[in-house]
């Protein structure tokens, strides 16, 4: 996967710290996609890409020996993940009471209606299908009832 990290820094605008978002997505593509989709819509968020369920909660799971762990505030998670697959992201995040409370959501070209219901089941607030319509990503992360998400808009933007 290209990149890894972009940036996940503590970066703060007047009012609060932005959120960091973290995309697991396997498909270099796809993941491309997204982070176009955010570019055109002037969305300067930090997002960290990883490409595997077991990276991702390598990322989440806080570790004693760890300092300056990047922050994350929503996860944008793809179902489709070869070994531990996003269904089984979902458990081992919903099971961790410290990662819990992270918005999750499920990002998939799946059509299937099972798919959407374990989604929420194991602990979703959203799943959108691809492509990444980043207006209805925008729409489902302002409709997160509590979460203070705060959009960095990049100097061109709104």
């Amino acid at each position: 996967m290209k990149g890894g990290s972009s940036g996940m820094k503590d970066t703060r605008i007047a009012g609060g710290r932005v959120a960091g978002i973290l995309l697991i997505e396997d498909d270099p593509d796809d993941a491309e996609t997204t982070r176009r989709a955010f570019a055109r819509a002037k969305i300067g968020n930090p997002i960290t890409v990883v490409g595997s369920g077991e990276a991702a909660l390598d990322l989440l799971t806080p570790r004693s020996d760890q300092r300056g762990q990047a922050t994350i505030d929503l996860v944008l998670l793809d179902l489709g993940l070869p070994k531990l697959d996003g269904r089984g992201v979902l458990r081992e995040i919903w099971a961790d009471k410290r990662l819990r409370h992270i918005p999750i959501i499920v990002l998939t070209g799946s059509r299937r209606e099972d798919d959407l219901i374990d989604a929420y089941k194991g602990g979703a607030v959203r799943f959108l299908q691809k492509p990444v319509d980043v207006g209805h990503l925008l729409i489902a992360i302002g409709d997160l009832y509590g979460f203070q998400l705060l959009i960095m808009r990049t100097p061109d933007g709104l």
